[in-house]
C-alpha cells in the first residue's frame, strides 16, 4: 500500500484553477473547512464547485471569489438561513447555478460511477427543477413511459473529512456519511483530512467500520478540529455563536472582513483554531 500522507499546502497545489471539486459532508456538518481555508489562501480561480449540501464552505468561496459555478440541492445555514453571500452572487447574476435535488446529483454520481451515460428516472417530470437543468426526457422502450434521463457527474476533485483514517487512506465515517462514499468512488481524485491518523492495526481489528477504503483515497491530510465550525460526530457540535457571527458580519456585506481576519492574514488552519480558541473549548465534545 503506499504512503498517502501530505501537507495541507501540497494538497491544495493539486487543485487547479477551473476544476471541479466536490466537497463532502452535508450543511453545518463536517464540512471541510481547513481545506476551503488553504483554497481561499492560495487564491484558486474559476473552480466548479458541486456540494449535496452546501453552507460556510460554498459561501465562503463564493465571497472569496475561488468558483463561478455551483451545482447544489441546496446551500445555507439550517437554522439561520440561506447562506448570504450565496443569495446574492445568485440573485446578481454574478455566479451559474444549477439547482437539484439531492436524487439528481446522486443520480449522476451513480452513473459515471458505473461508467453509463445516464440513469432514467421519472422524477422531476413536471417540475421547474427540470426546465432549469435542461435535463433531456425520452421514452421508455419497454414501457413508453416519459422518463428523464440523469447524465453522468464526474467531479475532478472530491474533498472529505472523517473522523479517522491510516496512512494509507483506509477511512472510518462515523454517523451521517451523506453521500461522500458515492462522492469519493465517483470523483477522479480524492482528497481526504481528517480528525486523527490511526495506526492500520487499528483498523483491521473491525474492518467492517472502514466505510472508505484506501483504494479510492489519492491524498491525506491529517487536521485535527478541520471541520471547524461545523460539526464532526462525536467530537464536536457545530459552532451556533461562530456560525451565527458569521452570518450577522455576512449580511452587512463585510464578509471580506471575516475572510482577511479568519483566514488570508493567517498562515494556516491552525492559527485560525488559536484565534477563535474560546469557541472550540466550548463545541468540543470529546478528543479525537
Amino acid at each position: 500500500m503506499q504512503y498517502k500522507v501530505v501537507k495541507m499546502s501540497e494538497a491544495c497545489q493539486t487543485i487547479q484553477n477551473g476544476e471541479t471539486i466536490a466537497t463532502g459532508g452535508l450543511t453545518i456538518h463536517r464540512k471541510p473547512m481547513s481545506f476551503i481555508h488553504e483554497l481561499i489562501r492560495s487564491r484558486k480561480k474559476e473552480l466548479h464547485l458541486l456540494t449535496l449540501g452546501g453552507s460556510i464552505d460554498v459561501d465562503l468561496l463564493i465571497a472569496a471569489g475561488s468558483i463561478d459555478r455551483i451545482d447544489a440541492a441546496y446551500v445555507g445555514l439550517e437554522i439561520l438561513g440561506f447562506a448570504p453571500n450565496f443569495r446574492k452572487a445568485v440573485e446578481a447574476k454574478i455566479i451559474e447555478f444549477n439547482e437539484h435535488t439531492e436524487y439528481s446529483i446522486m443520480a449522476g454520481l451513480e452513473a459515471n460511477l458505473i461508467e453509463a451515460e445516464f440513469i432514467p428516472s421519472k422524477l422531476l417530470i413536471g417540475t421547474d427543477i427540470l426546465k432549469n437543468l435542461k435535463y433531456k426526457t425520452f421514452r421508455s422502450p419497454i414501457t413508453d413511459d416519459l422518463l428523464v434521463a440523469y447524465p453522468r457527474i464526474c467531479p475532478d476533485v472530491a474533498i472529505i473529512h472523517v473522523q479517522r483514517c491510516d496512512e494509507y487512506g483506509n477511512c472510518q465515517i462515523n454517523g451521517i456519511n451523506a453521500i461522500d462514499i458515492l462522492l469519493a468512488k465517483s470523483s477522479r481524485r480524492v482528497i481526504v483530512t481528517t480528525e486523527k491518523i490511526l495506526p492500520t492495526e487499528d483498523f483491521m481489528s473491525v474492518p467492517s467500520s472502514t466505510n472508505l477504503p484506501s483504494t479510492f483515497v489519492d491524498t491525506i491530510v491529517e487536521s485535527p478540529l478541520g471541520a471547524h465550525p461545523t460539526s464532526c460526530f462525536p467530537h464536536y457540535t457545530y459552532d451556533l455563536w461562530h456560525l451565527l457571527h458569521y452570518m450577522e458580519v455576512s449580511k452587512k456585506g463585510k464578509t471580506e472582513n471575516y475572510i482577511k481576519q479568519h483566514i488570508t492574514d493567517l498562515v494556516s488552519f491552525e492559527d485560525y483554531l488559536n484565534l477563535v480558541k474560546d469557541d472550540v473549548k466550548r463545541v468540543t465534545v470529546r478528543e479525537p
